[in-house]
């Protein structure tokens, strides 16, 4: 069977499709027929809309973009206008969908975008409806959708015309999940050639503003833990090792053979180059997307929080962003997060905040910070999703300089025949059941963006305030295909990252109310504008940033590392450049100890001790009175050393990032005073400041608030709430959302 799908002309400025088929099916009545789309005010002209400066700038207007996901091909097509109606209520500016491959071309050469093989394939009128209700598209035609589809949207035929195209574990088996090697030149035929009808829907609809290019790139190689060893990938391999001047790997990758590990050396290597790999694949699709003369901004997707955890976590998330970050520099390229926290709690709440640090420090200058895959369900019944924990998830990234939110899953539905890995219902815990029923969460969802857009122009023309600063180095997360080759002391890097970061140091100055921002330590040189640099080290560290961090101290940066001091590089050959600049004589390593840290006593999880030179201030030692923590001036500034492990089961703990807080003067410009912790961020306009105060009990707390040097008070943050205050630097008022409050003191913001 075939089908001739094409734009054929403008008839009354509107757009009008003209299909033809053949085949077995409806051979008696071959048929052209002419297709009307809405009317437009001109074919290929999208909505103009811009990324720049960290903002979302559509037609012309600076917008904060709330965006609802909604699947067409889940519901009938009565239902589409009232489900969006809904959503339009809501207050959304945009709705999100994807396009799957396997559903719009369920037989090689057979495309269905008008419903004439099924109803629900009819994505033109579905267009049609969200043209007529002015709501802008988010557009996501994979290839890869993932959602819970069979295939992860790839259609089924495509596997047996091009099974050589699938990627190989290193016993030389397909892989378990049937990934394609993404840069298979025949894989990129057939995905042109889908890209290329899904091009003409794209250019025919002005309210397309974004397209999403693939979905989680290298999730799937990542959770099984096989990387692709097809031998199409291996010969690019080869050209990287030679492009990238590593001759001295390829006699090793010449007399590799399926079945046998990479050496330590190469495995790193094969890290390095799948990156490139991925972000190569991207570009492709971007390229595919520009030939067609469409050229709106790209979203590039990254997974990694943990699963079914009540409250979850996103300890692995840098994983991903670790492989997909090397796309990010491009222009026209939105990076963004798949973030589902469960629910929302005083454990977890600041790994949302790590993993906004972490995109700040990644993506380029102009993007605003975005999640295409902000939790509003969850595809199973289990963590049941309390409706305050969206609200305050959602509160707390726009604190944290968020500029756009798509709420996944909006509305839930029900799969295809013979489509679903989970069965028929979709339902998602969404904010719309599957039934059309309106949720809690609908509710609450629909008052924030209500709060929002009332100071949605003062939001959107601020930026976030950070008071210091996390080194973010992706090497530390380039290992997910560590074990596969036999590199098992993965786990010690493993523990100590998560640990440090997460459950430790930096967690801790979040406990502090220190809002953190992000340098790519791989890519930027930390300039001293970030005032400082809070760094995780392990027994290695890349020789090229050990160097980076000599010279920022040097150049008057105020720097902190932890647990470790690097003694090798990434390839385990040994060295020293950072110790030997703070004239550490000697390491010596060891597991779990106790520690005596600023008069604290700290059970560790790891200690090392030193020999060090004239350091200017000891503030840690072990049971045996050795140095393990150390302030030393090197240059124009200075560097503490934290060589033990700290975790906050005991939050105590927090005293000890205090202390050195205190040691380095790092200011912050939001203090809060209050029996229990309220959570608090800042963003600032030349006008105003934007004051948020989150609440994750289940209990109301009384704050006293103090913004750079004006006192505002004691503020009341209800039970699993929160607030947002605006704070015009040249008034002594602000505002909680619609109520004036006047403000004690005479004193002026700094």
């Amino acid at each position: 069977m075939c089908i001739h799908f094409y734009l054929a002309k403008i008839r009354d400025n509107c757009v009008l499709f003209s299909y033809t088929w053949c085949g077995n099916m409806i051979a008696k009545n071959q048929v052209k027929r002419f297709y009307y789309i809405s009317p437009l005010s001109g074919v290929s002209l999208l909505s103009k809309i811009e990324i720049k400066n960290g903002r979302f700038v559509i037609d012309g207007k600076n917008k904060f973009l709330f965006s609802a996901e909604i699947h067409y091909f889940r519901l009938d097509p009565e239902v589409w206008e009232e489900r969006l109606i809904k959503i339009k209520e809501a207050g959304f500016d945009a709705v999100s969908f994807y396009v799957p491959w396997f559903w719009h071309e369920p037989t090689e050469g057979f495309f269905d975008f008008s419903g004439f093989s099924d109803s629900r394939r009819d994505l033109i009128s579905f267009l049609n409806v969200t043209s007529k209700l002015g709501l802008k598209v988010i557009f996501k035609p994979g290839p890869y959708v993932m959602s819970e589809l069979k295939n992860e949207g790839l259609p089924s035929w495509l596997y047996s015309k091009i099974p050589h195209a699938i990627a190989k574990t290193l016993e030389g088996k397909p892989h378990p999940t049937r990934v394609f090697s993404y840069l298979h030149p025949d894989f990129l035929s057939y995905v042109q050639i889908w890209y290329s009808q899904v091009a003409k829907i794209i250019k025919a609809f002005d309210n397309i503003i974004i397209v999403q290019i693939d979905n989680e790139v290298g999730m799937l190689q990542w959770i099984t833990t096989h990387g692709d060893y097809n031998e199409d990938t291996m010969e690019k391999f080869r050209a990287y090792l030679k492009r990238t001047q590593q001759e001295h790997l390829l006699q090793e990758l010449s007399n590799w053979s399926y079945g046998k590990s990479f050496s330590k050396l190469l495995t790193v290597a094969y890290h390095k180059f799948i990156r490139e790999y991925y972000a190569e694949y991207l570009l492709t699709l971007k390229s595919f997307l520009s030939e067609k003369g469409i050229n709106t901004p790209v979203i590039v997707n990254i997974h990694g929080f943990d699963m079914m955890e009540y409250a979850k976590r996103g300890k692995r998330y840098p994983i991903g962003v670790s492989q997909l970050y090397r796309v990010a520099s491009e222009k026209d390229v939105l990076m963004s997060g798949d973030y589902y926290i469960g629910n929302v709690v005083h454990e977890n709440f600041s790994d949302l905040a790590i993993a906004n640090a972490i995109m700040f420090a990644v993506q380029n200058s102009d993007q605003p910070l975005f999640s295409a895959e902000f939790q509003s369900g969850f595809q199973m019944d289990r963590p049941k999703l309390l409706p305050s924990t969206i609200d305050l998830t959602s509160r707390q990234c726009i604190a944290n300089g968020m500029n756009g939110i798509n709420y996944y899953l909006f509305v839930g539905g029900d799969n295809p025949p013979d489509s679903a890995l989970m069965g028929t219902y979709h339902d998602w815990q969404a904010p719309i059941s599957r039934d059309g029923k309106l949720r809690r969460a609908y509710y609450v969802i629909k008052e924030l963006i209500s709060n929002i857009k009332t100071i949605e122009e003062e939001l959107v023309n601020s930026k976030p305030v950070f008071d210091t600063y996390f080194g973010f180095i992706p090497e530390y997360y380039s290992t997910e295909h560590y074990r596969e080759h036999g590199l098992n002391d993965i786990g010690d890097l493993e523990l100590k990252r998560d640990v440090s970061i997460f459950d430790g140091v930096i967690r801790a100055l979040k406990l502090l109310n220190y809002n953190i921002g992000g340098v790519n330590l791989s890519s930027s040189f930390p300039n001293l504008n970030v005032g400082t640099l809070w760094v995780f080290s392990y027994k290695w560290m890349p020789s090229y940033i050990q160097k980076k961090l000599v010279e920022y101290v040097k150049s008057g940066g105020k720097l902190v590392i932890f647990p470790e001091i690097p003694v090798e590089d990434e390839y385990g050959k040994k060295c020293t450049i950072l110790k030997d600049a703070l004239q550490i004589k000697s390491v010596f390593k060891r597991g779990w100890g106790v520690v005596n840290a600023f008069g604290i006593e700290v059970n560790a999880f790891h200690v090392e001790t030193y020999d060090v030179d004239s350091i200017d201030c000891q503030f840690a030692k072990d049971l045996e009175g050795n140095i393990c923590g150390f302030g030393k001036s090197l240059g124009k500034g200075i560097a503490a050393v934290l060589g033990f492990g700290l975790e906050l089961e005991r939050e105590y703990k927090v005293k000890v990032v205090e202390n050195v807080c205190s040691f380095l003067e790092i200011q912050k410009i939001l203090s809060i005073q209050s029996e229990d912790f309220v959570d608090g961020y800042v963003r600032e306009s030349p006008e105003e400041f934007i004051l948020f105060l989150n609440n994750y009990d289940d209990f109301a707390k009384n704050a006293c608030v103090r913004l750079g040097h004006k006192h505002l008070g004691e503020i009341q943050v209800p039970a699993r709430k929160g607030i947002i205050l605006l704070v015009p630097k040249s008034e002594q008022t602000f505002v909680n959302v619609t109520t004036t409050v006047t403000v004690k003191g005479e004193e002026n913001l700094s």
